[in-house]
């Protein structure tokens, strides 16, 4: 007769291994150039396609898309805000991606973005088009997401916390497995108007403080801002620099040359993950699929496709290239 113990531990070991338990989960950013015709399921299922092959093949849980092309309706009471078509290209991504390894679900910023320019206390902020929404998916069988918008004041406007375009997205989680909460916020921060990008910084890291203390903390998306410049300000830990980047006071380079037809040329480090000391780096942050001991590379695959240069990969997909880390909560 076995031993009981040795036959629970067997049990146990079991049931570790068929529930598919795993302590870490996989973060991905990703700006996708709405505001490019050809980047538009209304345009291109094929280019929609891609972009789900990109995160299968990432294995992410979060996904943060910036960028996302939305047609919208207009409200009748408000001409500060619209309510996004259903239908979209996020129903499409989400109906796609379940069934891949979960079902997966969509929080956007679609439905509380600025359609209009507003001034508070004398500072304007910008509006943005139906180009420029943020939006996260998540893997809802891991995951339960719920969007902090409307105790922020972000579905009308109002509030300590008030950034350009109003996309913005904080979104708390909870790690089904472990039952442990964190915090993600997804930003796409001003371009070609630096006044307006400090002035969001200076709110962003209000936005982060409000969380540091109690919760882990991932901010993570387009800042439209190098990475020298967020080093300088209060955040706990930037980008998990290592030797492998460029420099030390530059981050990892993901926006794509779009007229180089040779070869793949990256520059602007404008996408980043901060996260405060909560939140522990299981795999530095990198260019999806390209091995970071190796700078050179010929071609990037995604599916059955290769990509040889810059102009093919913007052609097709966009301006940046996607970014990842591992993370677990502590």
């Amino acid at each position: 007769m076995m031993n009981k113990k040795i036959y629970t531990t067997l049990i146990l070991i079991f049931v570790f291994i068929g529930t598919g338990f795993c302590d870490t989960l996989k973060i991905l950013s990703f700006n996708l150039n709405g505001n490019y015709k050809g980047h538009r399921l209304e345009v291109s299922e094929l280019w929609a396609d891609d972009i789900i092959t990109i995160i299968k093949q990432s294995e992410a849980d979060i996904v943060l898309l910036q960028e996302v092309y939305i047609d919208l309706i207009k409200r009748s009471d408000t001409p500060y805000f619209k309510n996004p078509k259903p239908n979209n290209v996020l129903d499409y991504f989400v109906r796609k991606l379940s069934g891949y390894s979960g079902t997966w679900k969509y929080l956007t910023s679609a439905g509380y973005m600025l359609r209009k320019d507003m001034t508070v206390d004398g500072s304007k902020y910008i509006s943005g088009n139906k180009t420029q929404n943020n939006a996260v998916l998540f893997n809802s069988n891991k995951l339960e997401g719920i969007d902090q918008a409307k105790m922020l004041g972000f579905d009308q406007f109002t509030g300590s916390y008030l950034f350009d375009k109003n996309s913005v997205q904080v979104i708390e989680f909870t790690d089904i497995n472990k039952n442990s909460k964190f915090v993600v916020i997804n930003v796409h921060l001003p371009y070609n108007n630096w006044e307006n990008a400090e002035r969001d910084l200076n709110t962003l890291e209000k936005l982060y403080s409000l969380f540091k203390l109690k919760t882990g903390v991932i901010i993570g998306g387009d800042f439209n801002t190098q990475r020298q410049f967020l080093t300088k300000r209060n955040f706990d830990n930037v980008d998990g620099t290592k030797s492998w980047y460029y420099d030390k006071n530059f981050g990892l380079p993901t926006t794509i040359s779009t007229t180089d037809e040779e070869s793949f040329k990256f520059y602007n480090d404008y996408d980043h993950f901060i996260f405060n000391n909560k939140i522990k780096e299981e795999t530095i942050m990198q260019r999806l699929g390209i091995p970071v001991d190796d700078m050179s590379f010929y071609a990037i695959r995604i599916g059955n496709n290769n990509f040889y240069n810059s102009k093919d990969f913007f052609d097709r997909i966009s301006d940046h290239y996607p970014i990842i880390f591992e993370f677990s909560v502590e």
